[in-house]
């Protein structure tokens, strides 16, 4: 099922207006299904300040349907963890009160349940190489330990079986850097508990990890050029790998200044501590990594930083944005708050393809649940996909849609918008060949949907463009196949 929760989550959406009376009946048991699902689908995407009590609702109800639809609900919740990996905590901590409160249930079998399935859900994507499956059900094993259904024990064993993928011989940079990434994103979610039930294992598992971002810092700058925006000439600080990026943030949440907490970083099963103190946590079934084979593929964000800096560790983060057409605008965001929303925003816009609306409202409604300045990481973030080398995973006109909407639902997006596409145009002499003609292409694309306005950039652009509107859309255009053909934009 690798596109099952974002089509469940259209359907979850969509609002049938039946034409007659025939229309509206549907067999109950569908209708009790349909329910189910769009519950489990839907929990979290209202109130961040509700959600505990629609968790307890919601596992009440999932509880009460067990004997009936046990194969349904739990299909269900590994579809959404794959596909609304934001959400992982808030699945995490469901299966945990289900498993806490099984009435009439055996004990343990409802945690049984979801771990077994759990582990072949994961070996089956790590033996088809389904990256984002594979970080997925990686996210929600952390989840899964936090709200102890799962045993720290196991949860750290699995980290230290993806991070042994960096020690083997021949390992391509690529393959080594992504299972990284696995690792840190899973440090980031769970390791308060770590340090806490099992501080020993964590702390050397913290240690390999900045003992194999030691071994990798020399090369880390010397990335192909055909894959930097700038080529040979790309600077430091204009561009942040991936690894880099989580790394960074995993240093951050391990120091004193956070604790492993972040506003962010949704933590539900502590809320409910003490109902889940009494499960006995599971071990996670042991995993296999496969070797690489000719054909995989290991997808990464290469951030494009076309804004701002983020502020210093600490400054900024949790800040609250100013209520304007829902997310905030401008910069401000710390480091750990700007990488882990730059983090969500590429994990959603991976996994719905399917539907651009359906993309931008849920970008949409987690800036507005976070309450945080969004425009800035998810301008960044689009542009960056968009712009990625040798080639954006998906559709260009998927992430040009998706720039339109973001522009429409957040007021203070275009202000973020032009001053990214100003920071490129003033390194059109730089830009990568390719990437000219993709940001020409993008750009004549988003004005055509504002009557070919140049306006936000003329004051930056003036010197390079000529008097009229479709005249300086025409020039800019030009400007950019100037680029692509090695020539500097005329003034």
């Amino acid at each position: 099922r690798p596109h099952a929760s974002p089509r469940a989550y259209h359907h979850a959406s969509r609002r049938h207006m039946p034409l007659n009376k025939r229309a509206r009946e549907e067999p109950e048991e569908e209708s009790i299904e349909k329910r189910l699902v769009n519950l489990i689908v839907r929990i979290g995407d209202r109130s961040i300040a509700d959600l505990n009590s629609h968790l307890r609702g919601l596992a009440a109800a999932l509880t009460a349907e067990l004997p009936t639809s046990r194969t349904l609900i739990y299909d269900t919740i590994l579809d959404c963890v794959r596909g609304l990996q934001p959400k992982a905590p808030i699945y995490g901590a469901l299966c945990g009160l289900l498993a806490a409160n099984p009435q009439g249930e055996p004990d343990g079998v409802v945690a049984a349940d979801i771990v077994a399935q759990l582990g072949r859900e994961l070996q089956e994507a790590l033996d088809v190489h389904a990256t984002f499956s594979i970080r997925a059900f990686c996210r929600f094993a952390i989840e899964l330990a936090n709200a102890r259904v799962a045993s720290v024990d196991s949860a750290l064993a699995l980290l230290e079986t993806l991070l042994a993928v960096t020690a083997e011989p021949g390992v391509l940079p690529a393959r080594a850097e992504w299972f990284a990434c696995v690792v840190l994103d899973s440090l980031a979610l769970g390791g308060e508990v770590f340090t806490r039930d099992a501080p020993e294992r964590s702390a050397a598992l913290l240690g390999a990890v900045r003992a194999y971002a030691a071994t990798r810092g020399a090369d880390a700058l010397s990335a192909p050029a055909l894959l930097l925006p700038y080529g040979g000439a790309t600077r430091p600080g204009e561009v942040t790998e991936h690894f880099d990026a989580l790394f960074a943030l995993v240093e951050a949440l391990s120091s004193d200044s956070y604790h492993w907490r972040s506003s962010l970083l949704l933590a539900p099963s502590r809320s409910f501590a003490s109902e889940l103190a009494a499960l006995e946590p599971l071990p996670l079934p042991t995993v296999s990594v496969p070797a690489h084979t000719r054909g995989c593929t290991y997808p990464c964000l290469r951030r494009l930083r076309l804004c701002s800096e983020p502020a210093a560790d600490g400054d900024g983060d949790a800040a609250m944005g100013d209520g304007g057409g829902g997310g905030g605008g401008g910069g401000g965001l710390g480091l750990v708050d700007r990488t882990l929303m730059e983090e969500y925003a590429w994990l959603l816009v991976s996994q719905f393809e399917e539907s651009h609306k359906d993309a931008a409202k849920l970008l949409h409604g987690l800036a507005e649940n976070l309450a945080i300045d969004a425009c800035e990481p998810l301008v960044e973030t689009l542009l960056s996909m968009l712009l990625l080398l040798p080639a954006p995973r998906h559709r260009q006109t998927y992430y040009a849609c998706l720039l339109l909407d973001i522009s429409r639902l957040l007021t203070p997006a275009p202000r973020m918008l032009v001053r990214a596409v100003n920071t490129l145009y003033a390194s059109l002499d730089r830009l990568d060949a390719e990437l000219a003609i993709r940001l020409a292409d993008w750009l004549s694309f988003h004005i055509s949907h504002f009557g070919f306005n140049l306006e936000p950039f003329e004051a930056s652009w003036a010197p390079r463009l000529s008097a009229g509107g479709a005249a300086g859309a025409a020039d800019a255009a030009d400007a950019a196949d100037d680029a692509a053909g090695g020539r500097s934009p005329p003034a």
